[in-house]
């Protein structure tokens, strides 16, 4: 019999049961996989943090505190797992991102500051360009940010599990039953953090929850000296001529928990896919589509494609998170979904919301724009 189980050791998963464990709880971590895995959303070594949140506003009250627990997990356990190297948002002034972090840099007092595109190395952007650039954003080294809180967590008296799947769950009289491929387990709390899986774990779910491939191309660039952390920032360009965005990363050195390649990718809803499915594909027309940014934009960053890797996205049907106690289960179940590929930022706060909407029934976080009821 446990406090709380989590099920699902990823990216929110893990910061759940670091939280849980720090409030001394006897808790349970369940992952079907290993812990960092690359089956999920979270694959690809790096993801970008940010405050001029140009998805919703709603969100940077979030983004506030999640920035003090990226401090906080950083001092606990003396690993940088997030850097400000800054990143820069190119696109034109009538844009809807440029547009979105104007409105939020302005409303929530974030420095962002205009720059002449001629002042920006290794790019080559049309003066038809606005260029911003968010000081105080950077990135986070993903995997190695899920390995250090399941180890926080651990140190602190978390069990964990993995290599065990989840067969099923239900609400009795006074607990949760849960069953794996290997045992039995009774719980009072229970948080559902299953990613792309959410669907197999709460079936009702599925339809509402969509999970798409993304592609995430490694480039071995015959100027790696120009990419480094400290002279090139992450980046975004929201390209005219096709939907979402364009971003990408420095070269994280393979000392530093990188694999000294160049990292760039298309965000927008990709292939809708089974889980099952994720390595199945050819890359051939988004290579191409890649090859051309890159030309057009950066051409000192072009070289051969090294690698092709995918990631998971889960899309809720508004592409905005879903954190809520599922309804009819007496509120023993929290569940946390549908983060659309622009979770992982949020990591250290999401685990502290699960933890008190699981413990104590609320939280004090503001998260009614994320609640179940907007469905």
């Amino acid at each position: 019999m446990y406090q709380t189980i989590v099920i699902g050791l990823g990216s929110m998963g893990s910061s759940a049961l670091y939280q849980l464990a720090k409030r001394g709880v006897k808790v349970l971590g369940l992952e079907q996989f290993g812990i960092g895995h690359a089956k999920g959303s979270h694959s690809g070594q790096t993801r970008i943090v940010r405050k001029a949140y140009f998805e919703h506003p709603d969100y940077v009250p979030l983004l506030e505190d999640a920035y003090k627990g990226w401090e906080t997990i950083m001092k606990e356990s003396g690993k940088q797992l997030f850097q400000k190297n800054g990143l820069v948002y190119f696109g034109e002034a009538g844009n809807e991102v440029i547009k979105g972090v104007d409105f939020a840099a302005r409303e929530f007092n974030i420095r962002v500051d205009r720059i002449k595109n001629e002042k920006l190395k290794m790019f080559e952007i049309s003066s038809q360009f606005q260029a911003l650039i968010e000081p105080e954003a950077g990135f986070a080294l993903a995997k190695e940010t899920i390995r250090t809180y399941v180890e926080q967590a651990d140190n602190l008296g978390a069990e964990v599990q993995t290599g065990e799947r989840v067969m099923g769950w239900r609400v009795k009289d006074t607990y949760v039953e849960v069953h794996t491929d290997k045992m039995e387990y009774h719980t009072e709390k229970l948080i559902l953090t299953g990613g792309a899986y959410t669907g197999q774990l709460i079936p009702g779910y599925a339809k509402q929850l969509k999970v798409a491939r993304q592609l995430i191309f490694w480039i071995k660039t015959d100027n790696p000296e120009l990419f480094t952390p400290e002279q090139f920032p992450c980046w975004v360009i929201a390209e005219p001529n096709h939907l979402g965005i364009f971003y990408g990363f420095p070269i994280i050195p393979e000392e530093e928990g990188g694999n000294g390649l160049l990292k760039v990718a298309h965000h927008v809803v990709g292939e809708v896919i089974h889980p099952d499915e994720l390595n199945d594909f050819n890359p051939g027309k988004e290579k191409e589509k890649i090859t051309t940014i890159l030309k057009e934009y950066m051409p000192q960053a072009l070289g051969e494609v090294a690698e092709v890797t995918a990631c998971m996205y889960t899309y809720s049907p508004d592409e905005h998170f879903i954190i809520d106690v599922l309804p009819e289960t007496d509120t023993r179940v929290v569940l946390a979904s549908g983060f659309s590929g622009h979770g992982f930022k949020f990591v250290p706060v999401v685990g502290e919301i699960l933890t008190e909407l699981a413990l104590d029934g609320y939280t004090n976080h503001s998260i009614d724009f994320l609640r179940l009821n907007r469905f």
